[in-house]
Order: structure tokens, then sequence, then C-alpha cells
């Protein structure tokens, strides 16, 4: 598999750098990390980068998913060539292996990946091909590989009654199994949110949300374990872009609430999850940091003469992911 520390540098590679010696170094680099959440100091309730130059870097980070049991972690890099790819690592002889591109992924592009509250199944999307073509697909489906002896098997595409021939994108599931996922389906270039409940292994024709929360662009969610609130990102509504919230009472959604400016940073907030402990929300989030001087912006183009250096920093200006204790969720739910 190709480390993930060699990926980060992939735009370095292309200047002629010796690839032995950057993995090399990467190796020797990569810190001892233990305890559940990689090691790192855990936030309160104000947003922090999570593992900042380790999974947060001056790549583009997405996603945040932890196995039910915390003995894996995935997330997504969205590189140069906007190929996206997905990384794992491991819980391993007490310490968390280094980030590598994860076992069915890198070949296509592949992203959002969900696991269930059993373990059982990874869910993620791609844009691998459906038939002996080889060809990429131009839109997104979902996908899911299945855990046997503790291993991820071959990936299978979920059938058409879900996938389309629209972006299929971020698929996440209840404990009951009902999968939720935004689609384009309808065209117009817009997403809406559908769900759609399980029969055994199959699921059920999708159903889409009432106009409650399908009144603009809705794309990346997370629902709650046991359905009674969602989050989902949004673009053109009244109260700006960003991430929203919606609560479900007595089998009605209420009006989605813009969560606050300690989480829509910029408006561009995107891939919310809440850890399978129920304890923190995480999210991402192309937030930047500023110069010492406060002169504006630090940019690729202001550090020219350190663009190695930053190829490893957080707040660049790309995507990072960002996580807070899931209390701050309960602050909207009484707003209602």
């Amino acid at each position: 598999m190709i480390k993930y520390w060699i990926l980060t540098f992939i735009i370095i590679l292309s200047f002629g750098c010796n690839k032995n010696k950057i993995e090399n170094d990467a190796k020797e680099n990569f810190p001892v990390l233990s305890g559940k959440y990689l090691g790192q100091k855990e936030p309160g309730l104000i947003p922090e980068i999570f593992a900042p130059n380790i999974v947060s870097t001056g790549m583009s980070e997405i996603n945040a998913c932890f196995s039910p049991d915390f003995s894996e972690f995935y997330y997504s890099i969205v590189l140069p060539n906007r190929k996206f790819v997905i990384i794992s690592m491991s819980y391993e002889n007490d310490k968390w292996t280094e980030p590598e591109v994860a076992a069915f992924s890198g070949k296509y592009p592949d992203a959002d990946p969900f696991i269930t509250r059993d373990g059982k199944w990874l869910y993620f999307v791609s844009k691998r091909p459906v038939d002996s073509t080889k060809s990429e697909k131009a839109d997104w489906d979902i996908w899911r590989v299945e855990r046997i002896n503790n291993q991820w098997k071959n990936p299978e595409r979920l059938d058409n009654g879900i996938n389309s021939e629209a972006d299929d994108i971020y698929p996440t599931l209840s404990d009951k199994g009902t999968l939720y996922f935004s689609s384009g389906r309808d065209g117009k270039n817009n997403r809406d949110i559908f769900y759609s409940e399980r029969t055994g292994d199959k699921f059920n024709s999708p159903i889409k949300l009432n106009d409650t929360i399908n009144s603009r662009w809705e794309g990346d969610l997370f629902i709650s374990p046991k359905e009674d609130y969602l989050i989902f990102k949004s673009y053109g509504r009244e109260e700006g872009n960003g991430l929203f919230i919606t609560f479900n009472e007595n089998n009605q959604w209420s009006k989605p609430i813009r969560m606050g400016d300690e989480i829509n940073m910029t408006g561009n907030e995107l891939c919310p999850i809440v850890s399978p402990d129920g304890k923190y929300f995480f999210f991402s989030s192309p937030n930047t940091i500023k110069n010492s001087d406060e002169s504006g912006i630090l940019t690729y183009q202001k550090i020219k003469e350190e663009f190695i250096k930053s190829c490893k920093h957080p707040q660049m200006g790309k995507t990072d992911i960002y996580w807070v204790r899931s209390e701050i969720i309960e602050k909207y739910r009484n707003k209602l």
C-alpha cells in the first residue's frame, strides 16, 4: 500500500525529490500514538483541529470515521488532481499505525466512509466502474464492504434502487439500519436527502425527506443512532451556508437550525459525524490561520520559500478535520 505520508508529498515528488528518502524520513518521524482517539488531547466545547500534522495536514482532509471498538480510524483526502482516496489507521500493539491507503481504496475515487454500529459493514462512495469496461464513472455511487474474519472483503455496489444515474453520496445509518444519503437524482444541479428502511439485508425504495429539510441544496449528512436528530450541509438558505441540524419530534422533523459560528467558521463546513461513543462531534472546515502580523490569510503564495514545510501544516486554506464535545448539539435542541 502507498503510505499516506508519501501521498502528502505528491506535489514535492513532482519536483524530483528522492522517494526513498521521503519514505524513510516519514517512518522515522511518525510519532507513537496511544489511546482511544489517536492519543489526542480531547477538546471541550470549542472546536479544535483533530490530530494536527498527523491527520489534518497541508493536504485536504475530510470525513472522520472510527470503528465501534475504536480499533480503526478512516478518513478521506482530496489529492491535488481532485481524486479522492480513503485512508486507514489501526490500533495495534497499543499504538496507532501510520496512515495508509485503505485496502479497498486507491485505484478509483473513493470517499465518505461510515461503519455500522455492529462493525460488520463499511459504507462508502466511489466512482469505480460497475461493468466490464473498467471505465471510471462520472457520478458517485454508494458501495459497501463486509467484515469477515476481521478483514474487509470485496466491495459491493448497492442496487439501483439506492443508486441512480446522478450522484448518490454520504451514506449514514441509524442503529436500526435505516440508510440516509444525499442524491442528485431529481436533477437541476441539486441534491436532496433520502432515506431507505432495511428489510433483511436489502433496502427498500428510497423516500425523499419533506420540504422542511429539502428546501435548497442538501449534501453531507449524519443521522443520529436513534434517528432523533440529523445534521447536514446546505447551501442557499436565508440563514447562510454551512452545517444545519434538525430534530425529530413525534415523527416530525423540526425546522433546520444553522449551527453557530463556532461550527460554521467559514460557511463551507462539511462532513458531520459523531463518534461511536457519542462523545465527540467531528466535521471538516477550510478555516485558515493568519500571519502573526495579522496582515492576511496565510497562503502558499506567501510562503513559497517554505513550500515543502507548508505541505505538513493544517489550516493552510484546504480542508482540515475538527472535533468538539457532542454536548454542543444539545444547545441547538434547546432552541426549539
